[in-house]
């Protein structure tokens, strides 16, 4: 298979920054969409930050022994190597946010959602925290990877309320859980195999709080993706207010000569 990777963000309709951000390794291996929070450009800085550290701590590490204490807080053998380090690496940018909003009084209260893909002989390891998402879509049908902290899916998982009264809870707007801002964070990994034909979107919130995901289903697979289809989604999201940053990436794979 031949992986195709293309990434897009916008400021919107009524933002005067651009606190999103993302990153797409030359070599395919790894994709992040990161969306930055704490105002007066200390979102876009929180969101850099995670960026650099977790992109460069993956490509440093990617041939270390799985079990060497000197890179790993915790191993978790359910998963692959290179899911456990993807996993590593945003604990460490979670320490390096934190530490920067310590060291400087205007970046107090600042940090990051992220959502990231590590791609790997036929496997894609995900890891997200906050709300920025990881959809997957395979033979027609759409499937959410990440998963969201806010309080409102914090409840849904708890059996307090339904996922339909989540998506009209005030809830869903909080995050439980964000990059930066304290010193455990929480994060959901998982990981799968990929075929040909598969397609991945990697979101912030400023797609899924104007799109549903019947919308963006129609969007991806209306025609052949490529940069097309993110231009068009983030057009669509400005025409309905564009009320926060917008950025976007997609991953296709395919058979080689296809």
């Amino acid at each position: 298979m031949i992986v195709e990777t293309w990434a897009q963000t916008d400021i919107g309709i009524q933002r005067q920054v651009n606190e999103d951000c993302h990153y797409v390794d030359p070599d395919k291996e790894l994709v992040l969409v990161l969306d930055g929070m704490g105002g007066h450009k200390a979102g876009e800085v929180a969101s850099t930050l995670a960026m650099e550290t977790i992109s460069l701590f993956y490509k440093e590490h990617s041939s270390v022994h799985p079990r060497d204490p000197e890179v790993f807080e915790s191993y978790d053998d359910h998963f692959t190597l290179h899911a456990n380090l993807l996993r590593q690496a945003v604990f460490v940018a979670n320490r390096v946010v934190l530490e920067k909003s310590r060291d400087d009084d205007a970046l107090v209260g600042m940090g990051s959602t992220v959502a990231a893909m590590a791609i790997r002989d036929y496997t894609v390891s995900t890891v997200n925290v906050g709300d920025s998402r990881i959809y997957l879509f395979r033979d027609g049908t759409m499937e959410q990877v990440s998963r969201d902290h806010t309080l409102a899916e914090d409840q849904v998982e708890r059996g307090i309320i339904s996922r339909d009264e989540a998506g009209e809870s005030q809830l869903r707007h909080i995050l439980s859980s964000v990059l930066g801002v304290d010193t455990r964070v929480r994060v959901h990994m998982d990981e799968l195999s990929v075929f040909p034909e598969d397609v991945f979107l990697v979101c912030t919130d400023g797609l899924t709080a104007v799109l549903s995901d019947e919308e963006i289903h129609e969007e991806i697979t209306k025609e052949a993706v490529g940069l097309d289809t993110l231009t068009r989604m983030i057009d669509e999201a400005n025409a309905r207010g564009g009320p926060d940053n917008t950025t976007l990436a997609l991953v296709a794979f395919k058979k080689n000569g296809s």
